[in-house]
């Protein structure tokens, strides 16, 4: 809730005068202000409207399938991209400001600690801050702690729930020391998971993981269909395929192999003479079957972690590029992450129940 929140407030903010801003700039009598806003609306919903649409994009009926793929990972950046570049789009005697974008000053300019008093308030005492200060800053420091303590937890049992399946034992303990060392030895603010990316991030792993579970089990389906095997050979070649894409490795749990054929689909066999005898695509369609063969796993590994702290860093040299970002641009990626993150939440389905007709509940 705090990116729509943040989300909100961003939009009603480009309907007003920045404090940084000069007043009696033209961009900022009412008019344009105005303007302004009704130019953010349209470009944080469409921003919004295309990124939801985007993520959906597997199950588009137009277009090849890698390209479809293509568009539901990568479709939300994209997406900025293509408004941005609206945001470009000549339009006369518009003044330069609107609609305004990204403001991230240089560490030395004056506007660039605006926010942070302490260090204002450190240069102008010369760094003699008075021990009753160090004392009482004991009190928002612990709740500030627990806090994070109470947020790295939450995200971490989202990112790890039953569901996913996952193979690598939790380290909760280990994680909050590796942090607390590096942050503290460094001198930088704690860094912990947060939510929705961390959930989100799991839930990528496993459509990769799937994509590619299911890539080879189709493979390996076709050869069997090929050498004329039976239903139970085909699902022995199937299961063996699935056990050697499994990364062996020492602290894990076993896979759980792959599920049972569907009753539909063994009685179509026993009716047709086909269950100790070669199997065609007419008991077994490969499309269809694999799919709820299949369980739900997830592509465990640290690179996508590696490469995510990796452009966070580099955002430091692309600072040029980010800055023609319109805020507005930003206001619908906020809200866009506030609800992808809504699917599974518990809190969120219950106050649809709330409003859901009680003949339309499950039953627990």
């Amino acid at each position: 809730m705090l990116f729509m929140q943040q989300a909100i407030k961003g939009l009603v903010d480009e309907f007003r005068i920045p404090q940084r801003e000069n007043p009696k700039l033209i961009e900022f009598i009412p008019s344009w202000r105005f303007a302004n806003g009704m130019f953010a609306l349209v470009l944080s919903f469409g921003l919004l409207l295309t990124g939801l649409r985007s993520r959906k994009a597997r199950s588009w009926r137009y277009g090849s399938g890698w390209l479809r793929s293509l568009i539901a990972d990568y479709g939300v950046p994209l997406m900025v991209v293509v408004w941005t570049a609206v945001s470009y789009i000549p339009t006369g005697n518009v003044p330069k400001g609107i609609p305004r974008r990204l403001f991230s000053p240089n560490p030395w300019s004056p506007g660039a600690y605006d926010n942070w008093t302490v260090i204002k308030a450190s240069s102008v005492a010369s760094y003699n801050v008075p021990i009753f200060y160090i004392i009482g800053a004991f009190v928002p420091a612990t709740m500030i702690a627990v806090l994070y303590y109470f947020d790295h937890s939450v995200a971490s049992q989202l990112s790890q729930q039953k569901e996913f399946n996952l193979r690598k034992p939790s380290s909760y303990h280990y994680d909050l020391l590796l942090l607390t060392l590096m942050c503290g030895l460094l001198g930088i603010p704690p860094s912990n998971g947060v939510i929705p990316q961390s959930p989100m991030h799991t839930k990528s792993l496993a459509t990769l993981k799937y994509q590619l579970l299911r890539n080879r089990l189709v493979q390996t389906a076709r050869r069997s269909l090929r050498k004329n095997a039976s239903l139970g050979q085909l699902y022995g070649n199937m299961q063996e395929a699935y056990q050697q894409m499994q990364t062996p490795l020492i602290h894990q749990q076993p896979a759980q192999g792959l599920k049972e054929f569907k009753e539909s689909t063994i009685q179509a066999a026993t009716c047709t003479g086909h269950i100790d005898a070669p199997v065609d695509e007419t008991v077994f369609d490969i499309e269809k079957e694999i799919d709820d063969l299949l369980p739900v796993e997830v592509k465990e590994q640290r690179v996508s972690n590696l490469l995510q702290a990796t452009m966070v860093g580099g955002c430091v040299a692309a600072m040029p590029f980010l800055k023609m970002i319109p805020t507005s641009v930003l206001w619908g990626y906020f809200a866009f992450m506030a609800i992808e993150s809504l699917p599974g939440n518990q809190f969120w389905e219950r106050i649809l129940l709330l409003f859901t007709a009680p003949s339309r509940r499950y039953n627990s």
